[in-house]
């Protein structure tokens, strides 16, 4: 969800713009109205350094969509660790769908893993057939082999066809890549700059990503990609002293640092040192970009860890919680040929007083 703060494939897959589902969506009953959800939903994969994260997003586009504020049906995270509860998770989430009790919610319940090939058939609900599954991995061949393990698990080895693995190409979405070898640009930086292209068309965009590592993405308004930058990430940064020195503590990032003032004790100057190590990074960038660019840039944080900067930037920003599935979800309508036209169609039909709602003002100060 979007908000605003001031200071505050095993199958080897094509290019993303060519690939396509493998399997018709099938009709989901008792899942919203039908200008919502007429078929399954797709299930969108973000396997990060960290942690597997997952959406269910309707497979028709629904006209209110926007990919600022993604309404997903269902969402949620494990560990890799936990990955074997990644089935049940998604399992939990989509019962809660068809039954109506899901409420759009996050699911992360610490529950036992379902056995595999089971798919929960003994507890009265099996999950229908997805309309498509992508993935976006950059946790390597393990990460995936997990997810591949837990769509076995729910729906058999049928589904070994099914899963669209992201490969950043040299066009997809909008979006124009400006690395030298396309291919090089990890797949969760070009899912995150294929959502936030859509979230805020037109928009000059400095794009920052805080987990295991910090990046840093420049995006003209044109969709034309200028590059990055990659640095550790705030627990990294912390992780690296204290590994790296004989009497320095081991602290967690998510720790609050006390303010910006220069620290009076050594764990908050250790905090403080990161936090803002981390923000120079970004009002730096901004800075330069702007100055490139020669007119304003949104700065849009995403990723878990990016709490590390919310005392310390000093720029206006705009959160984002999902700009990796919001990527995924365009690159999967693109893939079977659903796109912006069929919101327009849908919209003409509605009643005046539906077409003429009010959309979210545009800031002043970085987001809404």
């Amino acid at each position: 969800m979007a908000a605003s703060r001031r200071s505050s494939a095993s199958h080897k897959t094509s290019a993303a713009e060519t690939a396509t589902s493998t399997h018709a969506p099938h009709t989901l009953n008792g899942v919203g109205d039908k200008s919502t959800a007429e078929s399954t939903p797709w299930l969108l994969v973000d396997a990060g350094n960290s942690r597997i994260k997952w959406a269910l997003a309707p497979a028709v586009r629904p006209v209110e969509w926007r990919a600022a504020s993604p309404s997903f049906l269902a969402s949620g995270a494990v560990d890799h660790a936990e990955w074997r509860t990644l089935a049940t998770q998604i399992r939990a989430g989509w019962a809660a769908l068809v039954s109506g009790s899901g409420g759009k919610a996050h699911f992360a319940p610490n529950t036992a893993p379902l056995a595999i090939g089971q798919g929960g058939q003994d507890e009265g609900f099996i999950c229908p057939t997805p309309a498509g599954v992508w993935l976006a991995n950059v946790a390597g061949d393990a990460a995936e082999q997990a997810v591949r393990m837990t769509l076995q698990t729910l729906w058999g080895m049928a589904s070994a066809d099914w899963l669209q693995v992201l490969r950043a190409s040299k066009a997809c979405a909008g979006v124009r890549n400006g690395y030298h070898t396309p291919t090089q640009l990890g797949s969760d930086r070009w899912a995150s700059l294929i959502g936030a292209h859509a979230a805020w068309p037109g928009e000059h965009l400095l794009i920052v990503t805080l987990g295991t590592a910090t990046t840093v993405e420049a995006l003209r308004a044109d969709g034309d990609y200028l590059g990055g930058l990659i640095a550790p990430g705030p627990a990294l940064m912390l992780q690296s002293l204290a590994q790296g020195t004989a009497q320095l503590p081991t602290l967690d990032a998510t720790m609050p640092s006390g303010g910006q003032d220069f620290a009076r004790n050594t764990a908050d100057a250790i905090l403080r040192g990161c936090a803002a190590a981390q923000a120079g990074l970004v009002e730096r960038s901004h800075a330069q970009l702007q100055a490139q660019l020669g007119a304003p840039v949104r700065c849009v944080l995403s990723g878990g860890a990016r709490q590390a900067l919310a005392q310390t930037l000093t720029l206006p920003f705009t959160e984002h919680d999902q700009l990796v599935q919001a990527g995924l979800y365009e690159v999967a309508l693109r893939a079977v040929g659903v796109d912006a036209a069929t919101a327009k169609v849908e919209h003409a039909a509605k009643t005046d007083a539906s077409a003429s709602e009010p959309r979210d003002a545009e800031h002043a100060q970085g987001g809404t």
